[in-house]
């Protein structure tokens, strides 16, 4: 059935004219008469008795009337509703960035998000996986890579490299560290990659000058957890590859001693990932400019 036709037909019988529906519709006398026509012949009866003065509904009429004109009103309601929401953020938004994230600049952004737009419901999942941002309903995702998907945007938010630090007993109670090199013959802690990548077993330092150096440390510790080798680091077990946004506070505190501060990785992108504009809804657009500023410098 066509549901145009039905709506067309609702109008003629409130109006009690095909002239007045057509003005009011803004279509020919001949597209409505059509309509209702092709609608009749469709349900196999007909809903009106057209005469030179005036209209009346058959009895097959009424009832249907009854039950489209019912039809038309919600949906006309369904679609007021749907509207709204671009033009105001509801429902939920789910954010999804790795387990030790910098979370509180995430945190920051949504209590500022929340009391905006009381009316969204904010969910922060922190994992390691590599998550299906379209199979679990995500709506962004803090990523060190870029989604090769055409239906995503990824902002760029800022690229940094990964430091050593040591807590200052360790570094007291060891021999000095003046060059890379001398990493192998100190305890280190390792983070164990999610994925088949040699990117964290392997310590591929560069200088400020651009000189290079390949380590694979000796792991006295590792851990899938960066939160669990920094921990590990600040209680003095031994040094860690960290990302820098994760340990200044710590080195500014003197909890953490900045070891070789002349050499690092080289940097590595961090990204804010979501929809494309044409497919991202309200409460998406609103996020964005809230939340790259907490995090733009956070980098994974």
């Amino acid at each position: 059935m066509d549901l145009n036709g039905a709506k067309i037909f609702v109008r003629v019988a409130q109006l009690g004219s095909f002239t007045k529906a057509a003005l009011e519709l803004d279509l020919p006398n001949s597209t409505v008469s059509d309509k209702v026509s092709d609608l009749e012949k469709a349900l196999g009866v007909n809903l009106l008795v057209r005469t030179t003065r005036k209209l009346r509904l058959t009895d097959a009429g009424s009832i249907f009337f009854e039950k489209a004109e019912q039809a038309v009103a919600a949906l006309a309601s369904a679609g007021a509703q749907a509207s709204s929401f671009q033009q105001h953020p509801s429902g939920s938004l789910k954010i999804t960035a790795p387990v030790d994230f910098d979370y509180a600049s995430i945190c920051d952004a949504v209590i500022e998000y929340t009391k905006k737009f009381p009316d969204v419901k904010v969910e922060m999942l922190l994992t390691d996986r590599l998550v299906d941002l379209v199979g679990e309903g995500v709506d962004i995702a803090i990523r060190a890579s870029p989604l090769k998907d055409a239906g995503f945007t990824a902002k760029r938010l800022g690229e940094a490299g990964l430091i050593l630090v040591a807590a200052p007993q360790y570094v007291e109670q060891s021999h000095a560290v003046s060059r890379p090199g001398e990493l192998k013959t100190h305890q280190c802690l390792v983070i164990l990659p999610e994925q088949d990548t040699n990117r964290l077993t392997t310590w591929n330092l560069v200088s400020a000058d651009g000189e290079k150096a390949r380590i694979v440390p000796q792991a006295r510790i590792s851990s899938n957890s960066v939160g669990a080798i920094k921990h590990l680091a600040l209680t003095g077990e031994g040094i860690a590859l960290m990302p820098p946004t994760l340990v200044h506070g710590d080195i500014s505190k003197k909890r953490l001693v900045h070891v070789l501060p002349e050499w690092s990785t080289a940097p590595w992108p961090s990204y804010l990932v979501y929809a494309s504009q044409r497919n991202s809804s309200p409460k998406v657009k609103e996020m964005i400019p809230l939340l790259e500023p907490h995090i733009r410098n956070i980098i994974w």
